[in-house]
């Protein structure tokens, strides 16, 4: 294959999506990730509502009332868009859910309604819910993409196909071999499916969700089951909830909150339980931890964890966006890999600087972890980011916005350097899963998964990060090239 002048690096692999449900969310929901007001918001939900609908749910997905003066929205703004059928929009960070009336009718959410353990309903002056559902409630909603998900109808077959062929094609252009996938069972079942017809595009290695543990364990599965294409990786359980959503549990409270530090999903003595007995089973520890509280419960879970497990795993922290420099050294010592996303940089700067004014300094402290130890695997946490590498690599290399706020960086003794980042997409994503051998290299004997750039990265400066040409990739030696080449 003559590539002409283009570089070649070892294929790029995307350390924490939700790759499956964004499949579908692509093909199924309105997108209004890129809405920067409520109202063009709604007026983009009223426009597809009627084309986008799920059964008769309309769904969106992507909010971020942090752009919006008027903070948090509520059922009756929502309403205006969609009047009468029931609706519920995802936050960006996916910890939040925005319902119209006839949604809240239609679950029956009403005064009376408990908030659940690691969870919330917002509620007005009177008591009476806004619309607004965070963390362990958001699990409680209908789940009309999961519903879909789980037909077996040849319509709904033909429509799971047709989404996740289009999200391998995306992949490719953007130089990703392969994933690391954090959604549920079904999607497992789907990419089995793909992988049994050697229809599936990229490489996956796939966890399971807390509540699949019982299960997994009477059938005897474990960490590492599975090929070169699809394998179990770990056992995915949630300590907090987001900075977006003001749920990432802190030490210390969010400022005008009345003391509210965020929400511990699992802590302290259950967290360790969990973990104690997923290692026991032969399972490594996926735990998403956003906070610096949430982060330091996860880190001694670890350590319970690793006590006990009867063969060598490899534990992660997934996200780990304000860890002290205590903890980072703790990290470094356990062997614990840090699975980060610097693409969120961008989004979440000034939110940081609103609502975590004493620990912004420990916010995405990459450099610090790479400096004492810490392997880094780098993501995108697609759907709530592009799968676009390059946005990690500006976010990482640049820190900061798109609009280059602030001038000379955010915390820039954090920044990465190029080859850094490369390295947290291939040799570090290999290592948070254990290999296998050469994985993530250019050597003799190592798999040829290859990404294909026109511009050479190392040559790039850091503004003009996100305009790089990606030329595709090669995946097991099969080419993927993008059009235009």
């Amino acid at each position: 294959m003559d590539l002409g002048d283009a570089v070649i690096t070892p294929g790029l692999v995307d350390c924490h999506t939700h790759f499956f449900y964004w499949a579908l969310h692509r093909a199924l929901t309105i997108s209004v990730s890129d809405c920067k007001s409520l109202d063009e918001t709604l007026e983009r939900i009223r426009r597809q509502a009627r084309a986008r609908s799920v059964g008769d749910w309309v769904l969106a997905l992507g909010f971020d009332h942090n752009l919006w003066p008027q903070g948090l929205p509520n059922a009756r703004d929502l309403d205006q868009a969609v009047p009468d059928q029931p609706a519920i929009v995802h936050s960006r960070d996916i910890h939040t859910a925005w319902l119209n009336s006839a949604a809240l009718k239609r679950i029956g959410i009403t005064p009376r309604t408990r908030d659940p353990r690691g969870g919330r309903y917002l509620r007005d002056a009177r008591g009476r819910p806004t619309g607004i559902v965070q963390e362990a409630a958001v699990n409680l909603l209908p789940d009309p993409v999961q519903e879909f998900a789980e037909r077996t109808d040849a319509d709904a077959l033909r429509a799971i196909d047709r989404a996740l062929e289009d999200a391998y094609h995306v992949a490719w252009s953007f130089g990703i071999v392969g994933a690391h996938s954090v959604d549920e069972a079904t999607s497992l079942t789907h990419l089995q499916r793909h992988h049994r017809e050697r229809r599936l595009g990229i490489r996956v290695v796939h966890a399971i969700p807390l509540a699949g543990l019982p299960h997994a364990r009477k059938l005897g599965l474990r960490t590492g089951l599975g090929d070169a294409w699809l394998r179990l990786g770990a056992v995915k359980i949630f300590a907090d909830g987001s900075l977006g959503s003001q749920t990432a549990y802190m030490f210390h409270p969010y400022p005008g909150s009345g003391g509210h530090c965020g929400v511990p999903v699992l802590a302290g003595e259950e967290l360790r339980e969990v973990a104690v007995t997923a290692a026991r089973d032969g399972w490594s520890l996926w735990i998403h931890a956003i906070g610096d509280r949430a982060v330091h419960e996860a880190i001694t879970a670890i350590a319970a964890a690793r006590r006990v497990q009867q063969t060598p795993l490899v534990h992660r922290i997934e996200h780990a966006q304000c860890t002290r420099p205590a903890d980072i050294r703790k990290m470094a010592r356990l062997g614990i890999v840090a699975s980060v996303q610097p693409c969120h940089i961008m989004g979440d700067i000034r939110t940081a600087e609103r609502h975590w004014p004493r620990a912004s300094r420990n916010a995405y402290p990459f450099r610090a972890m790479l400096d004492a130890g810490v392997t880094l695997a780098i993501g995108s946490d697609v759907p709530i980011e592009s799968l676009d590498p390059r946005r990690g690599l500006f976010g990482a290399v640049a820190r900061t916005d798109e609009q280059g706020y602030p001038k000379g960086g955010w915390y820039p003794r954090q920044r990465l350097t190029v080859e850094q980042v490369l390295r947290g997409f291939t040799t570090g994503a290999a290592a948070a899963v254990g290999g296998p051998k050469l994985a993530g290299t250019l050597a003799p004997g190592a798999l040829a998964d290859l990404t294909l750039w026109h511009d050479d990265p190392f040559k790039t400066p850091p503004e003009a990060l996100l305009n790089l040409r990606i030329a595709g990739c090669v995946i097991d030696g099969q080419p993927h090239l993008n059009e235009a080449d």
